[in-house]
C-alpha cells in the first residue's frame, strides 16, 4: 500500500490506469474505495492515470485529532506530495463535496500544478460554519450516535457495506475536520481570477445546486453541469450518467 508522507502524517493513495494524470478526491467520510465502488475506475482506467488519495482523516491515510491538523492549506499540501512523490508535476483534479472544497484550495495555492478542475456539489465561498460546527459537536457522541440521527431524517444507510464503513470512520477526526472546514476563509474571488478550466456540477434536488451554478457563471473559464433528479450523493454515485460529461470536459481541456 503505498503512501506519501507529508510532516509525518501517512497520506493514503493508489494510482489506477495510464493515459494523462488525474488526482481524484473523495467526500466527506468516504474513502478512495468509493471512487471503485462507485465505477469511477472501471469507466475511465483506460484513460486515465487516475491517482485516487484517502483523505488525511479517512480510509488508511492518519487520522489526527487536531482541528489544526486538518487546515485547507494542509490538504492541499497532502496532495501536493502525493504528487511528488509520484514524479508528477501537472494534473488534472476531481473532486466531490470536500474533495471540490479542497480542490477550490488547491487552485489558490497551487494552479500552476493543475491543468483542468472536476468540482462537484460544493462552492468556494463559506458563508454558513455554523452548519460545521454544529457536525462537529455531534460527531463528538460518536460515529453511532451521529449517525442515529441522520438516519431518523433520511432513513437506513445503504447498501449494508457502505454503512459499516461509515460507521468504521474515526469521529474524533472527522470532528477536527468539520471544524477545520468551517473555520477555513471563503474563497469567493477565486474563479473570477482563474484561467485554468473549471468544471462545477450538481444535482437539481441538491440544496448546493443554485449557489454552485452561480459560482460557475462567475468563472471565465467555469462551465456548469446540471444533473437532473439527481440529490448531493447521487450525483457522486451515478458514474454512469457523470462520465461521459467529465470525459468530454477533460478532452476539450487537452486531457
Amino acid at each position: 500500500m503505498p503512501y506519501a508522507l507529508n510532516n509525518r502524517v501517512r497520506i493514503h493513495y493508489h494510482v489506477e490506469g495510464h493515459g494523462p494524470a488525474l488526482l481524484m478526491m473523495h467526500g466527506w467520510s468516504d474513502s478512495l474505495e468509493d471512487w471503485h465502488d462507485h465505477g469511477y475506475v472501471d469507466a475511465m482506467k483506460s484513460s486515465y492515470q487516475m491517482i485516487v488519495v484517502d483523505a488525511r482523516g479517512h480510509g488508511r491515510s492518519d487520522k489526527p485529532h487536531a482541528p489544526e491538523a486538518y487546515a485547507m492549506d494542509t490538504m492541499v499540501s497532502d496532495m501536493l506530495a502525493v504528487l511528488d512523490q509520484l514524479g508528477i508535476d501537472q494534473t488534472a483534479y476531481m473532486g466531490h463535496s470536500m474533495g471540490a472544497r479542497i480542490g477550490y484550495s488547491l487552485a489558490s495555492i497551487a494552479p500552476e500544478r493543475i491543468t483542468a478542475f472536476i468540482l462537484g456539489s460544493s462552492v468556494p465561498d463559506n458563508d454558513r460554519p455554523y452548519r460545521y460546527h454544529r457536525r462537529a459537536r455531534r460527531l463528538g457522541y460518536g460515529m453511532e450516535r451521529y449517525l442515529a440521527g441522520v438516519e431518523s431524517r433520511y432513513g437506513r444507510m445503504e447498501p449494508e457495506d457502505h454503512r459499516e464503513r461509515f460507521l468504521a470512520n474515526d469521529a474524533l477526526a472527522l470532528s477536527a475536520l468539520t471544524i477545520a472546514i468551517g473555520n477555513s476563509p471563503g474563497l469567493e474571488s477565486l474563479l473570477p481570477n482563474m484561467d485554468t478550466p473549471v468544471l462545477i456540477y450538481a444535482g437539481s434536488e441538491d440544496l448546493i445546486h443554485p449557489y454552485a451554478q452561480k459560482a460557475a457563471e462567475s468563472g471565465p473559464t467555469a462551465s456548469f453541469v446540471s444533473l437532473t433528479g439527481l440529490d448531493h450523493d447521487a450525483a457522486f454515485k451515478r458514474s454512469d450518467i457523470v462520465v461521459p460529461y467529465f470525459e468530454n470536459f477533460l478532452a476539450s481541456a487537452g486531457q
